[in-house]
């Protein structure tokens, strides 16, 4: 089984620059533009050929978010472990899965890729698979969501597997920092002066996937406003700069990238979750791998 033995250094320069122009690079067939692919630890998993030591019947899958790779979910001082890993510590018949892709893609090319590579996955594992959790990151929340819409479009069989479905500061209206960007590049495109035009298009030079997420866009606009995958329960979890719950700079600020309200959804249509906590104090990448969002996980998934 592969092993991706490439320099730290040089996967995390990747994943920025897939970030910022990962669309332009894919577009032009450049090897910079990271493709999509499933790690169970640090190898590699061909989803037509799937071998790992001890599979089980449950996956669990965490996919990480703009500019972030699966190293976004070590918790400190674990060793290695993660959301998903502490999981299948308690209940052997879970495997822990995480998801690397280029976030500069627009998020329904990515949904779409990953509801065709769960599919081929559940199709070739070793086990009948029974249950699916999902557990993303920020943009990795949206592209959830947007694989469980192509895979219900295409008539997918392993949607109907998937029990859980976490979010953790995903902005599903959307968020502020990145609708500021557009604004800011917006406002100074109007600008008479050529100085201030160009330095409009240097703000504007952002990929479809961070133009998507400033939205909270996960579908093309022919799909509507997909509801939450029918039979699945959702959770939400925010973070919060300060500690004293009801501090101005959370009403403004959220985690830092993404508000509360958005990450609850707020201006969804018809939404309903089975689960939503709140972290004061914790900000948007240690969502990611925070010993307090752990226990609540366990507490909704176990």
């Amino acid at each position: 089984m592969d092993t991706d033995t490439s320099p730290a250094w040089q996967r995390h320069a990747s994943a920025i620059f897939s970030g910022f122009f990962g669309d332009w690079l894919e577009a032009r067939n450049n090897p910079l533009a990271m493709p999509m692919a499933l790690f169970h630890g640090c190898e590699s998993v061909d989803p037509g050929s799937p071998h790992v030591q001890a599979p089980g019947s449950t996956l669990c899958l965490s996919i990480h978010g703009l500019m972030e790779l699966e190293s976004v979910w070590a918790l400190p001082g674990g060793n290695g472990a993660h959301y998903g890993s502490l999981l299948a510590a308690e209940n052997r018949d879970i495997t822990p899965l995480t998801l690397r892709y280029n976030t500069g893609r627009p998020i329904h090319c990515n949904g779409q890729a990953l509801a065709n590579m769960l599919d081929t996955l559940v199709s070739q594992w070793s086990l009948p698979v029974e249950r699916i959790i999902l557990i993303g990151h920020s943009m990795g929340g949206l592209l959830i969501r947007s694989a469980c819409h192509y895979g219900q479009l295409r008539g997918h069989r392993w949607v109907e597997r998937v029990g859980d479905c976490v979010y953790l500061g995903a902005p599903h209206d959307g968020s502020w920092l990145a609708k500021g960007a557009r604004a800011a590049a917006e406002l100074i495109n109007r600008a008479p002066r050529d100085y201030l035009r160009v330095l409009g298009e240097v703000i504007d030079l952002r990929s479809e996937g961070i133009r998507d997420l400033s939205r909270g866009e996960f579908v093309t606009g022919a799909d509507g406003e997909p509801p939450l995958l029918p039979g699945a329960r959702h959770y939400v979890v925010c973070g919060l700069l300060a500690r004293a719950r009801q501090h101005p700079v959370n009403l403004l600020f959220g985690d830092a990238l993404v508000n509360e309200s958005s990450a609850r959804g707020r201006e969804r249509k018809g939404w309903a979750v089975s689960g939503e906590a709140s972290f004061p104090g914790v900000d948007h990448i240690r969502l990611a791998h925070h010993p307090d969002v752990a226990v609540q996980l366990k507490e909704w998934l176990l």
